[in-house]
């Protein structure tokens, strides 16, 4: 009788364990068909703090809707080989989530646009031209600049593209006003010496966050995730149970008038210093550049409300905040390059012409709000566009020419 009870219970068991698992693939396969993905696509990284996640594919739709497709050295780009071909004029994109562009499929981020369009550009009519994206989100200058010492220079490029985004890379690039523990920052020699030469802050090597991630444990689990959709979205699910009753994180006080403190001179010390601090980034970027031969670029890009298609939405908003010129971070940078010599292009009034005049919407997508967020597929077009074209012309100029222009259209 305790036999006939043992095989009853066994069979029961294997019928359980079958349904189980005939349960999940029906699960994966239905997540896969509606293409509802929730992947882990990062990696600790002991230079830049995180970097991409090599060889992971996965579907992206929290903005816009993407297949996104990560190569074998954890770049979201098609695979490269480390030696450049003969004949080959190769450009390396540094830049954070603009750059990364998980919103849309790759063949239409700027980067891709770009390689394209130089391919017409008359200065190198007898040269292949590939543009290699080291773009991830998140990132702000420091991070940008160790991306290019310890991972850029074995692909040889002939010209590195820096993509700024005024929009929170002067914030990041602050241990003060940056809410991300997790990644090297440059500061201050000297403290509270907003003038005195940066060193490198390396201590998130130590975080709890980093080691964790550094585990087995934690890199198998990531691994798993990664493979499955059905833990996916269990894991989204009890990532927002638990944070249901979460207060929101005391962010850094800005100007007291509630405006964006970057569309105007700063006023208070931690902004003068983010300012200082991302300033100093950019010539140390620049010099780095310069030790390997190689040519440099700064890209300022847009934010929303610069490109804003209504002008009377732009000038509503700019009265709201006490400023009468949305473009004031991008003409500093501007500035300081043709102080310093080294070429910077404005994108943000070319694309705010652009949108008014085809009366488009260059961020956001039909799941977000328009005018907002990344740069939509027809943004990343006109963006891609309008660098080629400058580049066109400044690949190969006398350095000592001006290199860009510092007084950008405005408002």
């Amino acid at each position: 009788m305790l036999l006939v009870n043992l095989k009853s219970i066994a069979a029961k068991l294997a019928v359980l364990a079958v349904s189980l698992i005939v349960a999940v693939i029906i699960a994966e396969v239905a997540l896969l068909s509606f293409g509802i993905s929730y992947p882990m696509p990062y990696v600790p990284d002991p230079y830049c703090g995180s970097r991409l996640h090599p060889g992971m594919q996965a579907l992206f739709t929290k903005e816009g809707r993407a297949w996104v497709s990560i190569n074998s050295d954890g770049n979201r780009d098609q695979e490269r080989s480390f030696a450049k071909a003969p004949g080959t004029y190769r450009i390396a994109v540094l830049g954070d989530s603009y750059a990364e562009a998980m919103q849309v499929d790759q063949q239409q981020a700027f980067w891709s646009v770009l390689e394209k369009q130089l391919g017409s550009c008359e200065k190198l009519q007898n040269r292949k031209v590939e543009v290699l994206n080291f773009g991830v989100s998140g990132y702000g200058t420091a991070q940008e600049l160790e991306m290019l010492k310890n991972y850029v220079w074995q692909y040889e490029p002939d010209l590195v593209l820096l993509a700024f985004l005024t929009g929170n890379d002067i914030g990041d690039n602050s241990k003060q006003l940056s809410p991300n523990e997790v990644r090297p920052y440059y500061v201050p020699s000297v403290e509270g010496d907003i003038s005195s030469p940066l060193v490198l802050d390396k201590s998130f090597q130590q975080h709890p966050h980093y080691l964790i991630a550094q585990t087995t444990y934690s890199k198998i689990k990531v691994n798993l995730i990664n493979r499955s959709r059905l833990l996916q979205i269990l894991r989204q699910v009890w990532a927002d149970y638990k944070n249901r009753d979460n207060t929101p994180k005391p962010q850094p006080e800005i100007d007291d008038t509630g405006l964006d403190p970057i569309y105007a001179p700063p006023k208070d010390k931690v902004w003068q210093q983010a300012w200082s601090v991302t300033e100093q980034l950019l010539l140390m970027t620049r010099d780095e550049v310069k030790s390997h031969g190689a040519e440099f670029c700064v890209v300022t890009l847009s934010n929303g409300i610069q490109v804003y298609p209504v002008a009377e939405v732009r000038r509503a908003t700019m009265k709201s905040w006490g400023v009468d010129d949305l473009m004031y971070p991008d003409k500093r940078i501007a500035e300081l390059g043709s102080r310093e010599n080294f070429k910077v292009i404005t994108l943000a009034p070319k694309l705010q012409e652009y949108a008014e005049k085809k009366r488009s919407y260059l961020h956001g997508f039909p799941n977000t709000k328009p005018g907002t967020g990344h740069w939509n597929v027809e943004g990343h077009q006109a963006a891609g566009t309008f660098i080629a074209n400058e580049l066109c012309d400044f690949i190969g100029q006398d350095r000592n020419d001006s290199q860009s222009d510092p007084n950008p259209n405005s408002p």
